[in-house]
């Protein structure tokens, strides 16, 4: 038996790890995404692999192909990418809403 409590905490999915799960959930391969970003495949399986950071421009393109909303996919890049920039725009105790699908 157990005695200690389960402490539970919400921690925000890496970007990297949620376009991926994203992806799959859509049933989407990797290429498809490619092609509609006009970037490489190798270049999303960087980006899903946490070894390289998308251009903040690209945001915008990559929400709407994985049909995630836009403004909480780029406030998720910037509190992760460049904490600082997220601080001064949205105060230094704001953390980015969960990113939801965007409406349909």
């Amino acid at each position: 038996m157990n005695q200690n409590p389960t402490v539970t905490t919400t921690t925000q999915v890496p970007l990297h790890i949620l376009l991926r799960r994203r992806r799959v959930e859509l049933s989407l391969f990797q290429a498809q995404v490619a092609e509609i970003l006009h970037v490489s495949p190798e270049c999303i399986t960087q980006w899903e692999s946490g070894r390289r950071r998308m251009e903040l421009s690209k945001l915008p393109r990559i929400a709407a192909a994985l049909q995630l909303d836009a403004k909480e996919l780029c406030a998720q890049a910037l509190a992760e990418f460049h904490p600082l920039v997220y601080a001064a725009l949205f105060g230094p105790d704001a953390a980015p809403a969960h990113i939801q699908q965007a409406p349909v």
